[in-house]
C-alpha cells in the first residue's frame, strides 16, 4: 500500500507543480513524456542575487527504474545563481519522496556519482545538508508519511555539457546508504538531453535579467 501510495504521491505532485505554470509535458498511460524543461523560478533582488530555477525531469516506470516496489523516487533538474559580477553557479537539483522511511536526508558534501551512456563518470558533491524529519501527512488510516528533500550539488558547465552524451544511471548517498537509479529513453524523453536543453534555457533567462533601476 505504501509503495503504490509513493508512486502515486510523486506523480500528483509532479503533476502539481508543472501543471500550475505551462505544461511542459504531455501525460499518457505511463505517466509524463514528450517532457521539455521550463522556467520554474526567476528571481532578482536589489542587492545583486539572482536566480532562475528550471523544472524537473519527472521519472515514470517508462523512462527509468522506477517501479511501484521502489522505496525512493527521484526528479533531476537544473539551476543557476550569480552574486553580482561573481561567476555563474550552477546546480543539480535532485528530489527525492519517500514513504517507507521515517525520514529523509542527504548529508553536507555527500558524493553523488552519474553514467553517461559513453560511461564516463561525472562525481559530484552535495552543497548543504537536505533533511525532512517531519514529513507530510498523506493517510491518517494508515499512518502514512511523506517525506521530501532537495538536494543541491554544485555542477560545471563543462560537466553539464556532458549531459548531451546521455544517462543512464546515478548513485546517491541518501540516509548514509548507497541508492542507485537508472534511466533510459522512453519516446523522445531521455534525462540527459532534458538538462542540456535546460542549461541553455536557464543561462539565457538568467542573461536577460534587468537591474532593479532599469527602465524606471
Amino acid at each position: 500500500m505504501k509503495k503504490l501510495l509513493l508512486i502515486l504521491l510523486a506523480t500528483l505532485m509532479s503533476l502539481t507543480t508543472m501543471v500550475a505554470q505551462e505544461k511542459g509535458y504531455k501525460i499518457g498511460l505511463f505517466g509524463a513524456y514528450n517532457q521539455c524543461p521550463i522556467i520554474e523560478s526567476n528571481q532578482q533582488t536589489s542587492d545583486g542575487i539572482r536566480l532562475v530555477t528550471g523544472s524537473r525531469f519527472i521519472s515514470t516506470t517508462k523512462n527509468s527504474s522506477y517501479t511501484t516496489k521502489s522505496e525512493l523516487y527521484f526528479e533531476l533538474g537544473l539551476s543557476v545563481s550569480q552574486m553580482g559580477n561573481e561567476p555563474l553557479e550552477y546546480t543539480l537539483d535532485v528530489m527525492a519522496v519517500a514513504t517507507d522511511l521515517n525520514n529523509l536526508y542527504v548529508f553536507k558534501d555527500s558524493p553523488m556519482l552519474i553514467k553517461l551512456y559513453d560511461d564516463e563518470v561525472i562525481k559530484l558533491f552535495c552543497k548543504e545538508k537536505a533533511e525532512d524529519n517531519i514529513g507530510e501527512v498523506v493517510s491518517l488510516t494508515y499512518n502514512i508519511h511523506r517525506y521530501t528533500i532537495i538536494a543541491q550539488y554544485k555542477i560545471s558547465k563543462e560537466d553539464i555539457e556532458k549531459f548531451k552524451k546521455g544517462i543512464k544511471k546515478i548513485r546517491l548517498e541518501v540516509n548514509a546508504e548507497k541508492r542507485d537509479y537508472e534511466y533510459k529513453q522512453y519516446k523522445k524523453d531521455e534525462v540527459g538531453a532534458f538538462l542540456f536543453e535546460e542549461y541553455n534555457l536557464i543561462t539565457k533567462a538568467l542573461s536577460e535579467q534587468t537591474s532593479f533601476e532599469e527602465g524606471f
